[in-house]
């Protein structure tokens, strides 16, 4: 009887680990092919568009794998390991890196805020007071609904009481902006990823600022439809033009690639780290409670007019499920 047992734990044990090399063997083999499948069929294949959104976590997973591969001498799974993770690691590398500031020359300093606030945020308070805190000459505002938009209006109309602010907002579309230059409202584009334009007049010049907050990914071909529209709207832009909001959707994705031909994101240009926005701990995920953010789904693109001096994601949220961005330009000449 006990030599019996010994017998069905061995071979349980054989059969787990068996099982364990398979699973890396799938995990290499199917990351592999991912990559081609990115080209084509890209991201309207749902395991692309999961793997394309949440790629950096791969590393949690790769990194352990790889080792392991390594240190039981299985050359050729750790060369199959080592193949996505060299990419992903090379993919993300100028995050991490020191980048050069030098710039030839600059007609001024524009600090830029995009802020996701939530639609059932109450905190309207603690979300005037990040605004303040920070000091942005634009706020770029999403899920600012109706029963939202006079209180945010209220707030910092407090906060700022020697300072005249002016605003256009959209409360159908929960879109608003926020500016201390003069600005002129030219409508909402809802066919182009809900992008609220205006023409915002600052000292050194008019600039185009676009507001956009684009249809969720498991929406994906709605969201297709929206940037090709909102890319042909951009590349008819010769003029300085901003592009900041809620994209839902992060730096791998087809869709942020079809914009990324035509502007600069300011965090790859000036930030530092993944820079995660969504979703904010103090907001459960399909009844989960994530400790940190995820992924990054808030962008500020710019036009070759500008230059990024800075680019950051603040630590603090105002009650809502995003976190702020901002990102520090200057007007090149």
């Amino acid at each position: 009887m006990i030599n019996l047992h010994a017998v069905l734990v061995k071979k349980a044990a054989g059969l787990i680990i068996y099982f364990f090399w398979l699973g890396l063997w799938l995990f290499g083999i199917g990351l592999i092919l991912w990559y081609p499948l990115r080209w084509w069929p890209g991201d309207k294949l749902l395991p692309v568009q999961l793997i394309n959104y949440f790629m950096p976590w791969l590393l949690l997973a790769l990194i352990p794998a790889l080792i392991i591969a390594g240190l039981a001498n299985r050359q050729w799974l750790a060369a199959l390991l080592a193949l996505p993770t060299a990419f992903i690691i090379f993919s993300y590398a100028p995050l991490f890196l020191p980048r050069s500031h030098l710039v030839l020359a600059d007609s001024g300093r524009i600090k830029v805020m995009s802020y996701n606030i939530w639609g059932r945020n109450h905190n309207i308070r603690d979300v005037a007071k990040i605004i303040y805190q920070e000091q942005p000459d634009i706020i770029l505002l999403q899920e600012v609904y109706s029963h939202l938009s006079d209180s945010v209006v209220e707030e910092l109309n407090k906060l700022y009481p020697n300072q005249e602010l002016y605003y256009t907002f959209t409360p159908g579309a929960g879109q608003g902006i926020v500016s201390r230059f003069p600005l002129t409202p030219l409508g909402i584009s809802y066919e182009q990823g809900r992008a609220q334009k205006a023409i915002i007049h600052t000292p050194n010049g008019d600039i185009l600022v676009w507001n956009v907050h684009l249809k969720q990914p498991r929406y994906w071909s709605s969201q297709y439809d929206q940037v090709v529209l909102l890319e042909k709207a951009i590349a008819a832009v010769d003029q300085p033009l901003i592009v900041g909001g809620d994209f839902n959707t992060t730096d791998q994705s087809e869709i942020y690639k079809m914009i990324d031909r035509h502007l600069d994101n300011s965090h790859w240009e000036a930030g530092w780290g993944f820079g995660f926005t969504f979703p904010s701990q103090d907001h459960p995920v399909k009844g989960l409670l994530i400790p940190a953010p995820l992924v990054r789904i808030d962008h500020i693109f710019h036009s070759s007019h500008f230059y990024t001096y800075d680019a950051k994601t603040l630590s603090t949220n105002g009650g809502s499920d995003h976190f702020p961005i901002v990102a520090d330009l200057s007007l090149t000449r």
